[in-house]
This record gives structure tokens, sequence and C-alpha cells, in this order.
């Protein structure tokens, strides 16, 4: 029997963090991938449909914005975080507002990672499972719209409104409503808890390069206590 290992993309110009990462999660089940740029990264995603991509702002040819905008108008059943050393909250605003799933800050606990994975594994589980026309209305109600919090009770009312203005099924639209409400509920705690972690962050961050000790923190020794 084949089992299913969900397929993780690594994008991150350092290659020592992208083989500790795609290691580290290997041994816990994912299928990874590891691309140092940002047309690498693309052409990956052109050729194979990744479940979660884990992304690097700071790369030699593109932004990470840049490629975090590529991946929602062309792969947007991929859920991507941004793994970074840019402690900058308007960059975590603008990748929330073009669809990260969360904005960790490095050093970071791979525990916590996975975790975030699985809840991107989730989310984009739920979104395969409802109707993407829907979805299309819902990104145009979306780029109307500048705000990043409390927009999405919005989007969901003017989104269902103009269905029912195309006379789509009421079960259709109910239906799509409720996940949505659960999906943006995900998504809000995200970007809580991703500002509240960029403010407490420390000041001091390597900003070229990770040292192999910082990439992330280790589990506490149980056997010291």
């Amino acid at each position: 029997m084949v089992s299913f290992k969900p397929s993780v993309l690594i994008v991150d110009d350092a290659q020592m963090v992208c083989k500790i990462l795609s290691d580290e999660l290997s041994r816990r089940g994912y299928l990874c991938t590891t691309a140092y740029n940002g047309k690498d990264a693309l052409n990956k995603l052109a050729a194979v449909d990744f479940d979660v991509v884990l992304l690097d702002i700071r790369l030699p040819d593109m932004s990470g914005i840049e490629v975090l905008a590529r991946i929602r108008s062309n792969h947007p059943n991929t859920e991507t975080i941004v793994v970074t050393v840019v402690r900058d909250v308007d960059t975590a605003v603008e990748a929330m507002k073009l669809g990260a799933l969360d904005y960790i800050v490095k050093p970071f606990n791979l525990d916590k990672l996975d975790t975030n994975i699985h809840t991107a594994l989730e989310t984009r589980q739920a979104t395969d499972r409802f109707p993407t026309r829907m979805d299309a209305i819902a990104r145009g109600v979306e780029a109307r719209l500048d705000s990043l919090l409390g927009y999405s009770k919005i989007v969901t009312q003017e989104t269902s409104d103009i269905a029912r203005q195309l006379d789509m099924p009421e079960e259709e639209i109910k239906r799509w409503a409720a996940e949505r409400v659960r999906h943006n509920a995900r998504r809000n705690a995200a970007i809580e808890s991703s500002l509240n972690k960029l403010e407490r962050s420390p000041v001091a961050q390597r900003m070229m390069g990770i040292a192999v000790p910082y990439l992330f923190t280790p589990k506490p020794d149980k056997s010291q206590n």
C-alpha cells in the first residue's frame, strides 16, 4: 500500500538552510523539494502541484513577495508559509495580503513549523472540496479592498450577494460561506500570531545568512531535569 506524502517546496538561497529543512521535514513524512531562487521555484511549481511552499523573502533574482504574488495567481490551491530573517511588520502584512498562511521569523521552532504545515494542508484540503467559481468571485472582491484585518466578513457577504444575483444555488452559497468563515478564522489567528511574534522577536537578527545552530530552537533536554 502506497502512503500519501504531502509535498513541500522549500525556497531559500541558503543551501544549508534548504538541506537542514529538507532533511528534518523528510523525517517527519514530507516529500521535500528545494529551490535556491525565485525563477527555479516558479519553474518547479509549474511542473509539480505542491501542497505547501516554505518561502524566504530575500532571494537573489526576485523578491519572495513577487514569488508569492505569482503563486497566488497561478497556483491558488498551494498554501505558502513565509520563513525569513526579515523582521518587518509591513512586509509581514503585505505577505498576508498576498495569501501567505503564516509569517515565521528565523530562528524558529521546528515543531511549530510542522504544526503550521499541517494547518496549511488542512486549509488546502478544505479549499479543494468547495466550488472554485465562488472563490473566483471572492478574489475579485478582495482585489478591490485594501485593509488586511476586518475585511473578511465584507468579502464573504459581497461574494454571497453577487452569487445570488447570478442565481447560484443557495445551498452552494451557504456551504461556501461557512467554509470561508472557518478558513478566515484560521488565517486571522495566524496573522495575529505572526505580528505578535514579530513584535517580540529580538532586534538583532542575522540579515545575511543563518548559522546552523540558530536555524531552529532545539527542544529542551528533559534528561537534565
